[in-house]
């Protein structure tokens, strides 16, 4: 939210740029992502290859272009002037981005994260390559059993992980809720 707010908000040399760096994640390949990552921590000073940090290190970079055009969007449609007026009050740019733009911005920054966590959830491309042999993910045996024929067990851990996904969903709509926005303002499409 924060890049989105500068892309939006701020004037800047080099603005645009930070503009196309932040959605390149994307518009790379899951696997050339892996390969990248394979590439550049597996060896000294950071070894990360085989570890959970790698994997969440890839997810991070591959979806947060969705919460950072969601945010673009969202700003874009929140008229710079109440946030003038709050400057014109004596507020200084970090209160007003803290206490102004980031409550409105708040369903377009959990939309964004639901979003991103759900793709994680099930993407393969990227982590097919990060993952040791000694872990499987859930949707690799799902693969895995429909594969040997074995539906009724790939229907077992496909169930397992939709449960998942909808668990962590409901704690992210209770946390809207605490945070004091509405469910109703989040659009999960």
């Amino acid at each position: 939210m924060i890049i989105a707010y500068l892309i939006v908000r701020k004037r800047f040399i080099g603005r645009n740029f930070i503009d196309f760096t932040s959605v390149v994640g994307i518009a790379v390949p899951g696997t050339v992502i892996g390969i990248g990552y394979i590439l550049a921590f597996n060896s000294p000073p950071i070894v990360l290859t085989g570890t959970a940090a790698i994997i969440i290190i890839a997810f991070i970079a591959r979806t947060i272009p969705m919460g950072i055009k969601s945010g673009i969007n969202t700003l874009q449609q929140i008229d710079p002037s109440i946030e003038e007026a709050a400057q014109g009050l004596g507020a200084d740019s970090f209160k007003v981005f803290t206490t102004i733009t980031l409550p409105m911005i708040k369903p377009a920054f959990l939309g964004g994260l639901i979003y991103s966590f759900i793709k994680s959830m099930t993407g393969l491309s990227a982590v097919i390559f990060l993952i040791s042999a000694r872990f499987r993910l859930l949707t690799i045996v799902v693969l895995d059993q429909v594969e040997v024929g074995r539906f009724g067990t790939a229907s077992a851990f496909s169930t397992i992980l939709i449960v998942i996904v909808y668990i962590a969903i409901f704690i992210m709509y209770k946390a809207v809720g605490l945070l004091g926005v509405s469910k109703d303002n989040i659009s999960l499409t």
